[in-house]
Protein backbone atom coordinates (compact mmCIF):
# COMPACT_ATOMS: atom_id res chain seq x y z
CA UNK A 1 0.00 0.00 0.00
CA UNK A 2 2.88 2.31 0.70
CA UNK A 3 4.41 2.08 -2.56
CA UNK A 4 0.98 2.33 -4.01
CA UNK A 5 0.69 5.86 -2.54
CA UNK A 6 4.43 6.70 -3.02
CA UNK A 7 3.29 6.17 -6.91
CA UNK A 8 -0.01 8.20 -6.79
CA UNK A 9 2.03 11.22 -5.29
CA UNK A 10 4.30 11.30 -7.35
CA UNK A 11 1.97 11.00 -10.67
CA UNK A 12 0.31 14.30 -8.79
CA UNK A 13 3.09 15.75 -8.96
CA UNK A 14 4.10 15.23 -12.53
CA UNK A 15 0.26 16.08 -13.37
CA UNK A 16 0.32 19.22 -11.58
CA UNK A 17 3.73 20.51 -12.93
CA UNK A 18 2.10 19.88 -16.40
CA UNK A 19 -0.43 22.11 -15.62
CA UNK A 20 1.63 24.87 -14.07
CA UNK A 21 3.70 24.60 -16.94
CA UNK A 22 1.00 25.13 -19.38
CA UNK A 23 -1.09 28.10 -17.93
CA UNK A 24 2.03 29.75 -16.61
CA UNK A 25 3.22 31.06 -19.81
CA UNK A 26 0.67 34.17 -19.77
CA UNK A 27 0.31 33.96 -15.93
CA UNK A 28 3.39 34.98 -14.90
CA UNK A 29 5.47 38.40 -14.91
CA UNK A 30 5.99 39.44 -18.19
CA UNK A 31 9.85 38.69 -19.35
CA UNK A 32 12.14 41.23 -21.25
CA UNK A 33 14.85 39.73 -23.96
CA UNK A 34 18.13 41.98 -24.23
CA UNK A 35 16.13 44.27 -26.86
CA UNK A 36 13.91 45.22 -24.30
CA UNK A 37 10.73 43.08 -25.80
CA UNK A 38 8.48 40.87 -24.03
CA UNK A 39 8.77 37.42 -25.19
CA UNK A 40 6.81 34.91 -23.10
CA UNK A 41 3.27 36.39 -24.09
CA UNK A 42 1.43 36.13 -27.51
CA UNK A 43 2.19 38.58 -30.35
CA UNK A 44 -0.16 40.07 -31.95
CA UNK A 45 -0.13 39.42 -35.52
CA UNK A 46 -3.10 41.11 -37.18
CA UNK A 47 -5.59 44.35 -36.60
CA UNK A 48 -8.59 44.37 -39.19
CA UNK A 49 -10.69 47.10 -39.12
CA UNK A 50 -14.04 47.42 -40.31
CA UNK A 51 -15.90 50.52 -40.93
CA UNK A 52 -19.89 51.37 -40.91
CA UNK A 53 -19.30 51.43 -44.86
CA UNK A 54 -17.70 47.86 -44.26
CA UNK A 55 -14.09 48.81 -46.09
CA UNK A 56 -11.66 46.65 -44.65
CA UNK A 57 -7.94 47.69 -43.49
CA UNK A 58 -5.89 45.26 -42.36
CA UNK A 59 -2.54 45.42 -40.36
CA UNK A 60 -0.58 42.91 -40.95
CA UNK A 61 2.76 42.38 -38.11
CA UNK A 62 5.94 40.07 -38.82
CA UNK A 63 8.33 39.42 -36.44
CA UNK A 64 11.67 37.61 -36.14
CA UNK A 65 13.35 34.45 -34.63
CA UNK A 66 13.97 36.96 -30.98
CA UNK A 67 10.01 37.92 -31.68
CA UNK A 68 11.08 41.60 -32.88
CA UNK A 69 8.71 43.54 -35.35
CA UNK A 70 10.70 43.82 -38.59
CA UNK A 71 7.43 44.75 -40.71
CA UNK A 72 3.99 45.91 -40.86
CA UNK A 73 1.75 45.41 -43.91
CA UNK A 74 -1.22 48.12 -44.21
CA UNK A 75 -3.70 46.90 -46.41
CA UNK A 76 -7.22 48.53 -47.88
CA UNK A 77 -9.95 46.02 -48.94
CA UNK A 78 -7.57 43.53 -49.96
CA UNK A 79 -5.06 45.56 -51.90
CA UNK A 80 -1.09 45.83 -50.23
CA UNK A 81 -1.28 49.20 -49.56
CA UNK A 82 1.80 49.97 -47.76
CA UNK A 83 4.67 48.02 -46.00
CA UNK A 84 7.09 49.66 -43.05
CA UNK A 85 10.67 47.92 -42.52
CA UNK A 86 11.93 47.81 -39.31
CA UNK A 87 15.88 46.82 -38.46
CA UNK A 88 17.32 46.48 -35.02
CA UNK A 89 20.60 48.09 -33.69
CA UNK A 90 22.14 48.45 -30.67
CA UNK A 91 20.34 50.85 -28.80
CA UNK A 92 18.26 51.77 -32.14
CA UNK A 93 15.40 50.97 -34.77
CA UNK A 94 15.40 52.08 -37.90
CA UNK A 95 11.65 51.94 -39.71
CA UNK A 96 11.59 52.50 -43.39
CA UNK A 97 9.41 53.40 -45.37
CA UNK A 98 7.98 52.17 -48.94
CA UNK A 99 8.71 55.74 -50.26
CA UNK A 100 12.18 55.70 -48.37
CA UNK A 101 11.09 57.61 -45.40
CA UNK A 102 12.81 56.58 -42.02
CA UNK A 103 12.26 56.90 -38.25
CA UNK A 104 15.13 56.25 -36.56
CA UNK A 105 14.30 55.75 -32.31
CA UNK A 106 16.76 56.06 -29.79
CA UNK A 107 16.38 53.91 -26.62
CA UNK A 108 18.18 54.01 -23.52
CA UNK A 109 17.47 50.95 -20.81
CA UNK A 110 15.18 49.38 -23.43
CA UNK A 111 12.56 52.68 -23.64
CA UNK A 112 12.42 54.74 -26.69
CA UNK A 113 13.90 58.44 -25.47
CA UNK A 114 14.20 59.92 -29.04
CA UNK A 115 12.20 59.76 -32.27
CA UNK A 116 14.04 61.43 -35.11
CA UNK A 117 12.68 61.65 -38.77
CA UNK A 118 13.93 62.96 -41.96
CA UNK A 119 14.96 66.39 -42.23
CA UNK A 120 14.06 68.27 -38.59
CA UNK A 121 11.49 66.86 -37.07
CA UNK A 122 11.97 64.65 -33.33
CA UNK A 123 10.11 63.81 -30.81
CA UNK A 124 11.37 63.31 -27.06
CA UNK A 125 9.87 60.84 -24.94
CA UNK A 126 9.67 61.21 -21.10
CA UNK A 127 8.49 58.71 -18.53
CA UNK A 128 7.73 58.59 -14.83
CA UNK A 129 9.52 56.43 -11.98
CA UNK A 130 7.43 53.53 -13.11
CA UNK A 131 8.36 53.41 -16.88
CA UNK A 132 5.13 54.57 -18.02
CA UNK A 133 5.21 57.07 -20.84
CA UNK A 134 4.11 60.84 -19.09
CA UNK A 135 5.11 62.89 -21.98
CA UNK A 136 6.00 63.27 -25.85
CA UNK A 137 7.53 66.57 -26.97
CA UNK A 138 6.97 66.97 -30.76
CA UNK A 139 9.40 69.21 -32.76
CA UNK A 140 10.30 70.68 -36.39
CA UNK A 141 13.08 72.96 -36.44
CA UNK A 142 11.51 74.39 -39.97
CA UNK A 143 8.11 75.20 -38.97
CA UNK A 144 8.41 75.72 -35.08
CA UNK A 145 4.60 76.92 -34.86
CA UNK A 146 3.75 73.41 -35.35
CA UNK A 147 5.68 72.54 -32.15
CA UNK A 148 3.16 70.68 -29.86
CA UNK A 149 3.16 68.30 -26.88
CA UNK A 150 1.55 65.19 -25.14
CA UNK A 151 0.97 64.74 -21.62
CA UNK A 152 -0.05 61.08 -20.06
CA UNK A 153 -1.67 60.65 -16.55
CA UNK A 154 -1.43 57.85 -14.68
CA UNK A 155 -2.99 55.45 -11.68
CA UNK A 156 -2.32 51.92 -10.53
CA UNK A 157 -1.43 50.95 -14.08
CA UNK A 158 -4.04 52.53 -15.60
CA UNK A 159 -4.17 55.74 -17.83
CA UNK A 160 -6.68 57.96 -16.85
CA UNK A 161 -6.18 61.37 -18.66
CA UNK A 162 -4.16 62.23 -21.79
CA UNK A 163 -4.21 65.95 -23.09
CA UNK A 164 -2.73 67.04 -26.44
CA UNK A 165 -1.18 71.09 -26.90
CA UNK A 166 0.05 72.40 -29.65
CA UNK A 167 2.94 74.76 -27.87
CA UNK A 168 1.68 78.64 -29.56
CA UNK A 169 -1.75 78.25 -28.69
CA UNK A 170 -3.97 78.62 -25.04
CA UNK A 171 -6.00 75.91 -26.34
CA UNK A 172 -5.56 72.29 -25.14
CA UNK A 173 -7.64 68.72 -25.87
CA UNK A 174 -8.44 66.66 -22.34
CA UNK A 175 -9.45 63.32 -22.55
CA UNK A 176 -10.35 61.18 -19.55
CA UNK A 177 -10.84 57.55 -19.43
CA UNK A 178 -13.12 55.55 -17.30
CA UNK A 179 -13.17 51.80 -16.52
CA UNK A 180 -15.32 49.38 -15.17
CA UNK A 181 -12.55 46.82 -14.06
CA UNK A 182 -12.18 44.64 -17.16
CA UNK A 183 -8.58 43.52 -18.25
CA UNK A 184 -7.01 41.02 -20.55
CA UNK A 185 -4.10 39.07 -20.99
CA UNK A 186 -1.19 41.20 -22.89
CA UNK A 187 -2.13 44.28 -23.87
CA UNK A 188 -5.22 46.31 -25.95
CA UNK A 189 -3.72 47.50 -29.08
CA UNK A 190 -6.24 50.87 -29.20
CA UNK A 191 -5.11 52.44 -32.22
CA UNK A 192 -8.93 54.16 -31.96
CA UNK A 193 -7.17 55.94 -29.35
CA UNK A 194 -6.15 59.58 -29.73
CA UNK A 195 -3.72 58.91 -26.97
CA UNK A 196 -1.32 56.93 -29.81
CA UNK A 197 -1.84 59.86 -32.00
CA UNK A 198 2.27 60.29 -31.44
CA UNK A 199 3.10 56.77 -31.24
CA UNK A 200 1.55 55.25 -34.25
CA UNK A 201 3.71 56.76 -37.20
CA UNK A 202 4.75 52.97 -38.06
CA UNK A 203 2.88 50.98 -36.02
CA UNK A 204 5.78 49.30 -34.28
CA UNK A 205 4.66 50.59 -30.71
CA UNK A 206 1.12 48.20 -31.30
CA UNK A 207 3.30 45.36 -31.30
CA UNK A 208 6.05 46.25 -28.74
CA UNK A 209 3.99 48.68 -26.21
CA UNK A 210 6.51 47.90 -23.84
CA UNK A 211 9.58 50.22 -25.55
CA UNK A 212 7.16 53.33 -24.73
CA UNK A 213 5.76 52.54 -21.07
CA UNK A 214 2.45 52.39 -22.77
CA UNK A 215 1.73 48.50 -22.26
CA UNK A 216 -1.25 48.01 -20.00
CA UNK A 217 -3.84 44.99 -19.62
CA UNK A 218 -6.29 47.58 -18.46
CA UNK A 219 -9.39 47.90 -20.90
CA UNK A 220 -11.15 51.75 -20.86
CA UNK A 221 -14.74 51.61 -20.53
CA UNK A 222 -14.89 55.26 -22.27
CA UNK A 223 -12.80 58.08 -23.19
CA UNK A 224 -14.33 61.47 -22.96
CA UNK A 225 -13.23 65.18 -24.20
CA UNK A 226 -14.66 68.50 -24.62
CA UNK A 227 -13.23 71.07 -26.49
CA UNK A 228 -14.53 74.76 -26.44
CA UNK A 229 -13.32 77.66 -28.01
CA UNK A 230 -14.74 81.08 -27.67
CA UNK A 231 -14.16 84.34 -29.40
CA UNK A 232 -15.30 87.66 -30.35
CA UNK A 233 -15.13 89.17 -34.00
CA UNK A 234 -16.31 92.31 -35.72
CA UNK A 235 -18.86 91.58 -38.25
CA UNK A 236 -18.90 93.66 -41.76
CA UNK A 237 -21.83 92.96 -42.86
CA UNK A 238 -23.65 93.13 -40.05
CA UNK A 239 -21.31 96.44 -38.68
CA UNK A 240 -21.81 94.73 -35.03
CA UNK A 241 -19.82 92.79 -32.80
CA UNK A 242 -20.33 89.06 -32.76
CA UNK A 243 -19.56 86.98 -29.75
CA UNK A 244 -18.66 83.13 -30.86
CA UNK A 245 -18.96 80.03 -28.76
CA UNK A 246 -17.91 76.72 -30.55
CA UNK A 247 -18.04 73.26 -28.25
CA UNK A 248 -17.06 69.62 -29.09
CA UNK A 249 -18.24 67.08 -26.83
CA UNK A 250 -16.47 63.65 -27.87
CA UNK A 251 -17.55 60.72 -26.53
CA UNK A 252 -15.85 56.77 -27.38
CA UNK A 253 -17.39 53.59 -26.01
CA UNK A 254 -15.55 50.89 -26.42
CA UNK A 255 -17.07 46.96 -25.93
CA UNK A 256 -14.93 43.75 -25.51
CA UNK A 257 -14.63 40.37 -26.51
CA UNK A 258 -11.68 38.08 -25.29
CA UNK A 259 -10.78 34.57 -26.61
CA UNK A 260 -10.29 31.78 -24.88
CA UNK A 261 -6.34 32.12 -23.62
CA UNK A 262 -8.14 35.68 -22.32
CA UNK A 263 -6.87 37.60 -24.97
CA UNK A 264 -8.55 40.81 -26.71
CA UNK A 265 -10.43 38.82 -30.01
CA UNK A 266 -12.62 41.83 -30.92
CA UNK A 267 -13.32 45.60 -30.03
CA UNK A 268 -16.49 47.32 -31.23
CA UNK A 269 -15.62 51.08 -31.12
CA UNK A 270 -19.11 53.60 -30.72
CA UNK A 271 -17.78 57.30 -31.68
CA UNK A 272 -20.23 60.15 -30.57
CA UNK A 273 -19.48 63.98 -31.60
CA UNK A 274 -22.05 66.44 -30.54
CA UNK A 275 -20.97 70.33 -32.00
CA UNK A 276 -22.75 72.74 -30.87
CA UNK A 277 -21.95 76.37 -32.38
CA UNK A 278 -23.51 79.88 -30.14
CA UNK A 279 -23.29 83.04 -32.10
CA UNK A 280 -25.33 86.23 -30.77
CA UNK A 281 -24.50 89.82 -31.85
CA UNK A 282 -25.60 93.27 -29.82
CA UNK A 283 -28.05 93.78 -27.98
CA UNK A 284 -29.86 96.34 -29.64
CA UNK A 285 -32.42 97.28 -27.57
CA UNK A 286 -30.86 96.85 -24.15
CA UNK A 287 -32.96 94.83 -22.67
CA UNK A 288 -30.17 92.18 -21.93
CA UNK A 289 -31.71 89.74 -24.07
CA UNK A 290 -30.37 88.98 -27.49
CA UNK A 291 -33.78 87.41 -29.37
CA UNK A 292 -33.75 85.43 -32.72
CA UNK A 293 -34.58 88.30 -34.44
CA UNK A 294 -31.31 89.83 -32.83
CA UNK A 295 -29.08 86.84 -34.56
CA UNK A 296 -29.15 84.67 -31.39
CA UNK A 297 -28.29 81.67 -33.36
CA UNK A 298 -27.60 78.49 -32.22
CA UNK A 299 -26.59 75.17 -34.17
CA UNK A 300 -26.16 71.24 -32.98
CA UNK A 301 -24.42 68.53 -35.13
CA UNK A 302 -24.25 64.86 -33.94
CA UNK A 303 -22.03 62.51 -35.45
CA UNK A 304 -21.97 58.76 -34.82
CA UNK A 305 -19.18 56.38 -35.97
CA UNK A 306 -19.00 52.53 -35.18
CA UNK A 307 -15.94 50.56 -35.76
CA UNK A 308 -15.33 47.40 -35.37
CA UNK A 309 -10.91 45.73 -34.80
CA UNK A 310 -10.81 41.90 -34.50
CA UNK A 311 -6.70 40.87 -33.80
CA UNK A 312 -4.90 37.39 -33.85
CA UNK A 313 -2.36 36.89 -31.49
CA UNK A 314 0.42 33.98 -31.46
Amino acid sequence: MKTFRLIGMALLAVVMSINFTSCSDDDEEPIKNDDGIITNQKRLMEIKETNAEGSIEIYTFSYDSKGRLISVTDSWNDKEYYTTRFTWGNNTIIATSDDDDANTYTLTDNLVRKQQGDGEYSKIFTYNSSNQLIKVDEMDERHSSDDCSYTYTWDNGKMTKYIYKENNSENSYVYEYTYNGKTCKGWFPNIEDESWTPLDDDYIFFAHPELIGMRTNQLPEQIFNKYTDKSEYYDEYYKETCKYEYTDEETTKFDYTLNKDGYLESCTVTYTSVETTKRSFTDKNGDGVITDDERNVTETRTRTDIVIYTFKWE
